[in-house]
């Protein structure tokens, strides 16, 4: 099937990505409202040079558009920093640190470069919506799918041939080279984009993650023609951007996104990542050189970190009735006498002794009840807790009343101050260690940089009419 135009895409994907750079042109522009005014279009590019490789004003620019966006006020030198920062490290992050599992795998996410791409250009069409917006209107009929010459949905018998006969048991959404062979001949898109003159299903499945893939083994002819619309959107907007700045400057922009990447991950492995439960093998091996001499000083510093209720003595109120557990509940907090209540009240075998548990010592195993009773503030009647019971089993109310506690600190040779001191230490040395290695870096090279006034000024370029074909 051949179409000039398809109208009726602008109703569907396109639409939504063209109100995307609608919504992102108001956030750009709040962004503008705090950057000094615009430079010339003869701004130099090159912002800085790390041992003379060059950092471009693109890539200083879009990273310092989406700090703003994200609420993050740094300054434009400080952002130009990390940047230095980053890239050092990211040269290198993979000998230092491959083994020790730097890029994780995951069968389930996207691809590295597919969510490196999708991300930049949604970052472009962020910090570029007006500019793009502009572009899009000189369009024919000022929308992007005046850019495809042929559209098709794939039949029956392509598909087939792909993904193999509906009929059989699927326990793998994932493609072998002859499948991807077969992919790259079923077209979905033809385009007057020079980046991508067509799209086929090959293009739209290397884009997906697990549940993207299993919607294209189901068959959903609607998810693949969006994928493919998607798909051409970023690479007009990668495109556009390629025509506005040149070559070398979106790749320094992407190259600057992956290390970024990379930057998260080496943070993860030194423990300073926002994951502070993920496993490093890094803080592992740390964590195992760590001394008993190491450990008592930490304990000693950090003695309150290891504070623990040694004992309780408590008393209790159990109902079987919520609606009886709420009025002793109120009773009780108005200054009624628990243990009499208790007597009065309580279906607990200890009810004749006024509901007294005795003191309760810290051990590794507690009842629930125990347990409830740990949790109490002294002095305060705790509101009614239903028991928990099991479907066939019936529930009680319990209300407890901690009388005395007494606190002390956990035993600095037992195996939970070991582990934890041991794990906190490691992390220190870890952060140690990632900052001098970011230090020597940074001695070691030889970097330059533009003067204040250059950095801190806001190059956006001039608006001029997007790719056509």
């Amino acid at each position: 099937m051949k179409r000039t135009a398809p109208a009726f895409l602008s109703l569907h994907c396109m639409s939504q990505w063209l109100m995307h750079t609608v919504l992102a042109a108001s956030f750009a522009a709040m962004a503008a409202a705090a950057t000094p005014p615009a430079q010339q279009s003869d701004a130099p590019p090159v912002i800085a040079t790390i041992n003379s490789e060059p950092i471009y004003r693109l890539t200083l620019n879009v990273h310092s558009a989406m700090a703003r966006l994200n609420g993050d006020s740094s300054s434009r030198q400080s952002i130009l920093d990390t940047l230095i920062t980053q890239r050092l490290l990211a040269s290198v992050a993979e000998s230092r640190f491959g083994q020790l599992g730097l890029h994780p795998e995951n069968r389930v996410a996207f691809d590295p470069d597919v969510a490196l791409d999708d991300r930049m250009a949604g970052q472009l069409r962020t910090v570029y919506a007006n500019e793009l917006a502009t572009s899009i209107n000189q369009l024919p009929n000022g929308v992007l799918d005046s850019l495809i010459t042929e559209l098709r949905q794939p039949d029956a018998t392509e598909l087939d041939r792909v993904f193999g006969k509906r009929s059989r048991l699927i326990l793998d959404y994932t493609l072998n080279d002859a499948q991807l062979k077969e992919a790259g001949k079923v077209l979905v898109l033809r385009t007057t984009l020079a980046a991508a003159p067509a799209i086929t299903l090959q293009d739209i499945y290397r884009r997906q993650n697990v549940q993207g893939r299993v919607s294209l083994f189901n068959r959903d002819q609607r998810f693949i023609r969006q994928q493919a619309q998607l798909y051409l959107a970023n690479l007009y907007v990668h495109q556009w951007a390629r025509q506005q700045f040149g070559e070398a400057q979106v790749a320094d922009l992407r190259r600057s996104l992956a290390e970024q990447d990379t930057l998260q991950q080496v943070r993860s492995l030194h423990g300073l990542s926002m994951d502070t439960d993920s496993v490093s093998a890094l803080l592992n091996q740390l964590a195992e050189t760590v001394s008993q001499k190491e450990i008592l000083a930490y304990y000693q510093a950090h003695r309150s970190d290891f504070h623990r209720i040694e004992s309780v003595t408590a008393r209790h109120i159990r109902v079987d009735s919520e609606a009886l557990a709420q009025r002793l509940f109120k009773a009780a907090s108005s200054g009624e006498d628990f243990s009499a209540l208790a007597r009065l009240h309580s279906t607990a075998p200890d009810a004749s002794t006024g509901g007294h548990l005795g003191v309760i010592p810290h051990r590794a195993t507690l009842t629930w009840l125990e347990e409830l009773a740990f949790m109490q503030t002294p002095g305060k009647v705790s509101t009614p807790i239903r028991s928990p019971a099991g479907p066939q089993e019936k529930a009680y109310w319990e209300i407890v009343l901690v009388d005395a506690r007494r606190d002390g600190y956990q035993n600095p040779a037992s195996e939970s101050v070991r582990y934890q001191a041991s794990r906190a230490i490691a992390q220190q040395k870890a952060a140690r260690q990632l900052a001098e290695l970011q230090a020597k870096l940074r001695r070691d090279a030889s970097i330059r940089i533009l003067s204040t006034a250059d950095i801190q000024a806001d190059a956006r370029p001039v608006t001029h009419a997007g790719p056509r074909s």
